[in-house]
């Protein structure tokens, strides 16, 4: 790929982190961050175009899903590194009867905040729903801010892109519905996610 779009953005995002939040970056770090960002654009494009081919080309219901017939739940979690930029990822599928039917989870490099953690953890919640060909979904998040964004098609120029795949993902179910989930109901899902990040740390069952 070509990587001078991705430099001149991390030299961009680095001085916006300088001014706006007194957060200062080395040139190492800045020029690390470059090929990072392009390959996990890269990664992310890989896998969407995975699931192109069940993804229809006329829009689906993406309404509340309600009561009506089966449906799948997912809840998404990320735990956040901010010292090293790393984030563990975790997503967990159960059905109408809360019996857990499957789960997921990552580590990835490289990664800028918190909510973007979070983004990145739904959006792989729902590529792995596609894949396990779930038609109706009831995803949640306890990070208020990415369901208001998916809901409302707010612009949050952090998660812009993963929020339009998002919602271009969305397409492939025939019902799906965004809603924010309070952390004290996510613990399965966080303490996957902190699993993911640091193994060796998350031995205790009832660690938050």
């Amino acid at each position: 790929m070509t990587v001078l779009p991705w430099v001149l953005w991390a030299i961009w995002s680095t001085r916006n982190l300088h001014v706006f939040e007194n957060w200062i970056l080395s040139p190492m770090e800045t020029t690390t961050k470059a090929p990072n960002l392009g390959r996990e654009w890269n990664n992310a494009q890989q896998q969407i175009q995975s699931v192109k081919k069940v993804i229809p080309t006329s829009r689906r219901s993406t309404g509340n899903t309600g009561e009506s017939g089966a449906y799948t739940t997912c809840r998404s979690d990320a735990a956040y590194d901010k010292r090293s930029k790393r984030a563990g990822i975790a997503w967990i599928f159960s059905n109408g009867n809360r019996t857990h039917l499957s789960y997921g989870s990552a580590t990835l490099e490289s990664i800028t905040s918190p909510l973007v953690a979070e983004a990145i953890a739904l959006r792989s919640g729902l590529l792995s729903a596609v894949e396990l060909e779930h038609q109706k979904l009831k995803a949640f998040s306890d990070n208020l801010t990415l369901i208001r964004t998916i809901n409302n098609d707010m612009q949050v120029k952090e998660i812009f892109g993963i929020v339009k795949d998002i919602q271009r993902i969305s397409y492939a179910f025939v019902e799906i519905s965004f809603s924010h989930l309070s952390r004290s109901l996510n613990v399965e899902a966080d303490r996957l996610a902190k699993l993911s990040l640091f193994p060796s740390r998350v031995s205790d069952p009832s660690m938050d």
